[in-house]
């Protein structure tokens, strides 16, 4: 019997293909008064709308001071998403709410710049690591090591 070797990838392939048309935004609070939210994929404008909507009715009925949007795993963007995430941080920066930008890879920095997508104003690190330390800095947390007891 021979076998077919064609056939996992094709399911694998149909897996990812699925997992990547429902994977939700992720928003999540990480500290008192500040939220994360993660994208995934490629982002569209449906998908960026209902995110928008999801972060705004958290920020209308909770106390959050900042958001961090995480676009480390985001494949690519359109001119019209990019516009979208500018946007979103404008309507943040309206109603008080800090935002701050990271992970974002080279090629959708391209697109931003390439499509004349302004991010002045907004804070912009390279990981979510750095993004963490300026929510911490902002709110005026201090990390410090603790020394394990003997």
């Amino acid at each position: 019997m021979e076998k077919n070797t064609k056939a996992p990838e094709a399911k694998v392939a149909i897996s990812r293909k699925k997992i990547g048309g429902e994977i939700r935004i992720v928003v999540n609070e990480i500290t008192d008064r500040c939220l994360y939210s993660g994208f995934f994929g490629t982002l569209d404008s449906a998908r960026m709308k209902a995110v928008t909507d999801r972060i705004l009715d958290l920020a209308n009925v909770t106390d959050i001071e900042i958001v961090i949007i995480d676009l480390a795993n985001v494949d690519i963007i359109d001119s019209a998403v990019a516009s979208h995430l500018a946007r979103l941080g404008d309507t943040l920066k309206f109603i008080g709410v800090e935002v701050i930008f990271c992970g974002i890879i080279p090629q959708v920095a391209q697109t931003m710049v390439t499509t004349g997508i302004e991010m002045k104003g907004f804070r912009i690190t390279k990981d979510f690591k750095s993004a963490l330390k300026e929510v911490f800095t902002l709110q005026g947390f201090k990390l410090v090591r603790i020394e394990p007891e003997e």
